[in-house]
């Protein structure tokens, strides 16, 4: 197996390009905000405008979310990684075109909740 190319050493045979993600971000890896969970479900509020100055992938996020779904299908989707999506989400918040719904929010049960179904269940 190798890992790094002779010709190009800004690319990993496993991983793909290296550069790409850093350079959707702005360089940025932490995400402006934060609470955004892997089942957070997010929703396009409204179309962008011109003004708004949307990269492809976000674009591409906001085409996925015109119904709630996941960040992590959104990252699946878009093959990005989580954090990079948490990034370009940010964006996208601050220029108000989406919505982020919590997991509780959206009617998810919690973890605690699940546990005590499955531990009702086992007991039957």
């Amino acid at each position: 197996m190798r890992h790094w190319s002779q010709e190009d050493p800004w690319s990993d045979e496993n991983a793909g390009p290296l550069i790409r993600p850093y350079t959707l971000t702005g360089g940025r890896t932490p995400p402006a905000r934060t609470g955004i969970e892997l089942i957070s479900l997010v929703s396009t509020i409204r179309p962008p405008t011109r003004a708004d100055r949307l990269q492809p992938e976000q674009h591409r996020l906001l085409a996925l979310c015109r119904t709630p779904t996941a960040l992590v299908e959104i990252a699946a989707r878009l093959d990005l990684p989580i954090a990079v999506v948490r990034v370009l989400l940010g964006d996208l918040l601050d220029h108000e075109l989406v919505s982020v719904s919590s997991p509780s929010a959206a009617g998810i049960p919690d973890a605690r909740f699940l546990q005590a179904v499955i531990d009702g269940i086992r007991r039957l």
